[in-house]
């Protein structure tokens, strides 16, 4: 199961709708949630300090390992 809309917009709106990685400005359809700790690692949606909001492109380059 994802994250709610809710949720997904209160992330959004307490980072100003910026990119965690590139702080770049995007609409909240151009923003994703990113688990830290992904799910099989034990990571949920529920505690918002394993939640990092990010673009489509830097949330790539987290499952690509270009982040850590």
């Amino acid at each position: 199961m994802g994250i709610s809309i809710n949720k997904k917009e209160l992330l959004c709106m307490f980072v100003d709708f910026k990119c965690e990685e590139c702080r770049e400005h995007f609409e909240i359809t151009g923003l994703q949630i990113h688990r830290i700790n992904r799910g099989y690692k034990g990571g949920t949606y529920i505690d918002f300090r394993n939640l990092k909001v990010v673009c489509k492109d830097c949330h790539k380059m987290y499952h690509s390992g270009e982040f850590t």
